[in-house]
């Protein structure tokens, strides 16, 4: 893994696309993202030096005693990419001086709600209608977990 820079902005945009097509961050959401000075963001790629193929990538946003994690996405799935992707924005959050990583997950993905739910995220609210995807309002649960245990 390594910090993402702005020369991975257009694969992260077509990972999105393949990921999250209805919600998918454009380049420029990504450029702003990444060079924010109160934003962390990684990538995962193939090679020692991480310069390969694009495996994931994960972003979290500081703010004080709370950090949010903004996108996290594999491109290769049970092999663990989710697992550590989500300790770096953890560990990158603690270092920030964050308490607590603070996350939106549609209420539909089972998939990703049980992932948080493992690594010991708990439903905190509900965010009604949150996304807009295809004419149709999905909630958005919000889920926490504390960093200082």
């Amino acid at each position: 893994m390594r910090l993402a820079t702005p020369a991975d902005v257009e694969e992260i945009a077509f990972a999105e696309l393949e990921l999250f097509p209805d919600e998918a961050w454009n380049v420029f959401q990504l450029a702003e993202e990444i060079e924010h000075p109160d934003r962390r963001y990684v990538i995962a790629a193939a090679g020692a030096d991480a310069s390969g193929e694009l495996l994931g990538y994960a972003g979290i946003m500081l703010a004080g005693d709370l950090a949010d994690l903004h996108t996290i996405g594999t491109l290769r799935e049970g092999v663990g990419m989710g697992r550590a992707l989500l300790a770096w924005c953890e560990e990158q959050a603690r270092r920030g001086g964050a308490e607590r990583l603070l996350l939106e997950v549609r209420e539909d993905n089972d998939r990703a709600r049980s992932f948080y739910t493992r690594a010991g995220y708990q439903e905190i609210d509900r965010r009604k209608g949150y996304y807009r995807i295809r004419g149709r309002r999905i909630d958005a649960l919000v889920m926490q977990r504390d960093l200082r245990a």
